[in-house]
């Protein structure tokens, strides 16, 4: 029960046990499922009763965590391998490209090989002649990747190895198909919001900024997604020094403007690390850009300007003596 269950504590938990599977979450009008892999979250979804269009994805996730702490909800946990979850959540975002297909005019072994000629990315839902499910043959690149059945006497199950005596079995007792196509990529994993001391909390604010404008400027002169690809790289650099800031360990990630910290870390530490990390972009981007000469100095006097509004903060927590290993 919701009422009982706070779900950021439960979250928290199941990240440090590295757990894989879902959580879902069921109201009187509205149920959802969050995907999560060795103990990250990396999809989400949300159905609300008597509306067709879903909510998937990051604005799915924050929807549940924020509606999780009402009275009236029911939690159920499955237990999953890494594999089957991102499976699972890979697939939620699809299109259908043939309904209602039956065993009478089609042979589902010559599907499956067609499906694995045209590399085939997604999922075939089978049923009875009478409309019962029977189960879902995930496919990725035309290869069968994972089989979910529906048992009559228990719960559903999963089953690689049930794959071929379940296409014999459909062929023999004959079926209705839907094909989709999945229209999703991996999806990356969605951090906790955790609650930071106020003063790292300011720090990741400040660097929020300074790290958007460096972005834009670097993109803007390049091509997007330049600044992001060496930032990762110099925070893979560091990752040595600032275990916190390694983009592998799932506790730092820096996308769209927006800083996402699960990690520990002293304000003195997390200030410098990124410092450094920024002058390490700062190198790479003069090693790969040679051409762009004037890019290096317009970055560093950005940096320096952007972080002109926080100064009295800086000055506030400390930080002053970092600041020059930025530039």
């Amino acid at each position: 029960m919701t009422a009982y269950t706070d779900l950021s504590a439960l979250l928290a938990t199941l990240k440090a046990e590295g757990f894989s599977g879902t959580i879902e979450i069921e109201f009187p009008e509205r149920k959802g499922i969050l995907f999560i892999d060795s103990g990250e979250m990396i999809n989400g979804e949300v159905k609300m009763e008597g509306e067709a269009k879903r909510m998937i994805g990051p604005e799915a996730i924050r929807y549940l965590l924020s509606i999780s702490n009402q009275k009236d909800g029911v939690l159920t946990i499955y237990q999953l391998s890494p594999e089957q979850v991102v499976i699972l959540a890979s697939n939620l975002q699809h299109e259908i490209l043939f309904k209602g297909l039956s065993t009478d005019f089609t042979r589902l072994d010559r599907l499956l090989i067609k499906l694995r000629e045209e590399k085939h990315t997604g999922f075939v839902e089978i049923f009875t002649r009478s409309q019962k499910p029977m189960g879902v043959l995930f496919l990725q690149e035309g290869e069968p990747a994972e089989m979910f059945t529906v048992s009559d006497s228990g719960p559903s199950v999963f089953g690689r190895k049930s794959i071929s005596t379940f296409v014999e079995s459909a062929i023999r007792e004959g079926a209705i198909l839907d094909v989709y196509r999945s229209q999703g990529k991996r999806p990356a994993p969605e951090p906790l919001p955790v609650e930071k001391e106020d003063g790292l909390k300011e720090i990741i604010q400040i660097f929020e900024g300074v790290l958007s404008k460096a972005e834009k400027l670097v993109d803007d002169t390049t091509q997007k997604g330049t600044f992001r690809r060496i930032f990762k790289k110099s925070l893979i650099e560091k990752s040595d020094h600032y275990p916190f800031l390694d983009p592998f360990g799932g506790e730092f990630d820096y996308r769209d403007g927006t800083i996402q910290f699960m990690g520990e870390a002293k304000e003195r530490d997390f200030c410098q690390g990124i410092g450094e990390c920024l002058q390490t972009t700062i190198s790479f981007i003069e090693e790969e850009l040679p051409k762009s000469k004037m890019l290096p100095l317009k970055l560093r006097a950005e940096i320096e300007s952007s972080l002109e509004p926080y100064r009295e903060t800086i000055r506030r927590l400390g930080l002053e003596p970092l600041i020059p290993s930025f530039l």
